[in-house]
């Protein structure tokens, strides 16, 4: 009987150990999960503030083009 007891708590023991070591892995995958589209957002603002720099620096070339055209027009 006592041997088929300590084999009953081992047992469960294990279950136990398992079942904790199953949710902690689930918690860090989804924490990563959750870190992965916070970066994902992140780098569509980035790309978003690179395209519209562009568009400003094209905006910025041609009034320096036009502020030349005039200086020589003067």
């Amino acid at each position: 009987m006592n041997m088929s007891l300590e084999l009953i708590f081992s047992i469960i023991i294990q279950l136990v150990s398992i079942g904790i070591f199953i949710g902690m892995f689930k918690t860090s995958l989804s924490f990563m999960q959750e870190q992965i589209k916070d970066l994902k957002e992140e780098m569509h603002r980035y790309n978003s503030v690179l395209a519209r720099l562009a568009v400003a620096e094209n905006s910025i070339k041609s009034c320096h083009n036009r502020i030349d055209t005039l200086e020589e027009r003067i």
